[in-house]
C-alpha cells in the first residue's frame, strides 16, 4: 500500500460517513501533510511503528510519543501566529487519521478556543455603494447573496433549474430551491427566496449570458461555460471595499496582516440573518440552511411553500430592501393614517352625495319666507298627490304659485 493510498483511504472513510465534501478532502490531506512533514515520518511508518509494538510497554511509549508529537506541532503552529481555532481544527484532523486507523494516542491537552467574530455588521448604504462599483455579474451575486442568505459556495453550485420557474414567471418573493446534494453537510434539502431587487440584477446579468439551460450554472466565469468559484467572488468583494474604503466611502479596520478584515463577503449572509429575523428565528434558520441541533422540532416545521412566502414578503422583505429605504415605526404610522384618512375620504363622498340629492329639497324649502306658507304648500302637494302622482313635484309647485297669484288679484279687485 502506497503513501497516498492509506491516506486516501482514511479520508475516503471520513468522507462516507460525513458529508463527502471535496473541499473538507483537500483540506484534511494538506494538515496531514503538514503534520508528517513536522516529524518526518509518513502515514506508513507511522503504522508501522505501531504495528512493530509487540510488548504493552512498547504500545505505552509509542502513545506517549505521538502525543507528545501533537503537542509539538500545537505549540508550533501557535508560534507562527495560527489562530487557536485553526490550530484546534488541525489537531482535530491529525486525531482522525489515528481515530480511523485504530491506533492509539496518549492524553493531548485541550484548547480552550475563544471565537473572535471579525466580521461587524454591514449597512444598506454600504451594501448600495459596494453594488455600484460592481459588474452585473458581481452586483448579481452580491444581492442574491444578501436578499436569500445562501452561502457563497451554495450559491456557486446553484444551477438555472433551481430558480427557474419563479424566476421566468417574475414571481416575487422568488423562491431558489437548494437540493440535498447542495446543502452544506448534505443534511436535508431546503428554500429560501430572494426580493425584487435581486430579481432584477439577476435577470439583466443572464440578459448578457447566451441562453441559459436547466443545467447551466447561475453563476459562471467571464467568458466561459464553467463554474466559478466561492474564492473569486470573495476577491471581487474585497477589492470593491478596498477601493471605496481609498475613496474615504467606506471605514474598514482590519486589526493584523494577513488576518480577516472586518467586511468581507460572508458580511452579506449575516446581513440577510439580521435583517429577516421579524419572519422568526426557526424560519431564518431554514431559510439559511442550518439544522435544529439533534433534529429537534425538525419534522414540525412548516413546509408549505406559500405560508414561506407569504411570512418572507410581509416579514423579511421590506427590510431587506437595498435601494428604497426600509420601514420604520414611523412610515408604519404614516401608512396607518393614510389609510384612515382614505375610509374617512370614502365616508365624506357618500355623504357629500347624498347631500347633493336633497340640495333640490333645500332650496325648496328656504324659498317660503315663513312655515305656514311652507305648511300649506306641502298640505296642497299632498292632496293633489292621490289623483296626480305621475305630475312631478316642479309643475305642482308652479300651479300652486299660479293659484296663489290668483288669489291675491282676485283680493284686490273686491277691495276696490
Amino acid at each position: 500500500m502506497t503513501h497516498l493510498d492509506l491516506m486516501d483511504t482514511w479520508i475516503n472513510i471520513v468522507a462516507t460517513s460525513h458529508s463527502n465534501s471535496n473541499r473538507t478532502r483537500e483540506k484534511y490531506k494538506s494538515v496531514f501533510k503538514l503534520f508528517c512533514n513536522f516529524i518526518g515520518k509518513t502515514p506508513e511508518q507511522i503504522s508501522e511503528e505501531y504495528e512493530n509494538c509487540t510488548q504493552l510497554y512498547d504500545e505505552r511509549k509509542f502513545r506517549r510519543r505521538y502525543a507528545q508529537y501533537i503537542q509539538a506541532f500545537m505549540s508550533a503552529q501557535f508560534g507562527r501566529g495560527i489562530a487557536q481555532s485553526t490550530i484546534c481544527a488541525r489537531v482535530g484532523v491529525i486525531r482522525s487519521f489515528f481515530r480511523y486507523s485504530d491506533i492509539p494516542l496518549g492524553h493531548i491537552p485541550v484548547m480552550h478556543v475563544r471565537t473572535i467574530y471579525h466580521n461587524r455588521d454591514i449597512t444598506h448604504k454600504e451594501i448600495r455603494l459596494i453594488l455600484g462599483a460592481s459588474k452585473p455579474r458581481e452586483k448579481a451575486y452580491f444581492t442574491v447573496m444578501a436578499q436569500s442568505g445562501l452561502r457563497p459556495d451554495t450559491l456557486c453550485n446553484l444551477r438555472f433549474e433551481h430558480i427557474k420557474d419563479d424566476l421566468t414567471h417574475n414571481r416575487i418573493p422568488c423562491k431558489i430551491e437548494v437540493p440535498q446534494e447542495l446543502a452544506k453537510g448534505k443534511y436535508h434539502p431546503y428554500f429560501t427566496f430572494i426580493g425584487e431587487e435581486a430579481v432584477h440584477y439577476l435577470q439583466a446579468y443572464l440578459n448578457i449570458r447566451p441562453h441559459a439551460t436547466d443545467e447551466d450554472y447561475l453563476f459562471l466565469k467571464e467568458g466561459t461555460h464553467q463554474k466559478t468559484s466561492p474564492k473569486s467572488f470573495s476577491n471581487l468583494f474585497a477589492r470593491t471595499v478596498q477601493k471605496l474604503q481609498a475613496k474615504g466611502l467606506i471605514k474598514v479596520k482590519q486589526k493584523q496582516k494577513r488576518k480577516p478584515r472586518d467586511i468581507r463577503l460572508y458580511n452579506l449572509r449575516k446581513f440577510f440573518r439580521k435583517h429577516a429575523h421579524q419572519a422568526g428565528f426557526e424560519l431564518v434558520q431554514f431559510w439559511i440552511g442550518h439544522t435544529v441541533k439533534a433534529g429537534q422540532d425538525e419534522h414540525y416545521r412548516p413546509t408549505d411553500l406559500e405560508y414561506h412566502r407569504k411570512l418572507y414578503a410581509d416579514k423579511a422583505m421590506p427590510f431587506l430592501r437595498l435601494e428604497t429605504a426600509t420601514p420604520t415605526d414611523t412610515d408604519r404610522t404614516i401608512k396607518e393614517l393614510r389609510e384612515q384618512l382614505k375610509e374617512r375620504d370614502k365616508e365624506i363622498n357618500a355623504l357629500e352625495g347624498k347631500m347633493a340629492k336633497l340640495q333640490p329639497l333645500v332650496e325648496f324649502v328656504n324659498s317660503y319666507d315663513t312655515p305656514e306658507n311652507l305648511k300649506r304648500t306641502l298640505d296642497f302637494i299632498i292632496d293633489g298627490l292621490s289623483d296626480r302622482m305621475r305630475v312631478p313635484l316642479k309643475e305642482l309647485v308652479e300651479e300652486l304659485h299660479a293659484k296663489e297669484d290668483y288669489e291675491k288679484q282676485k283680493k284686490k279687485k273686491v277691495k276696490k
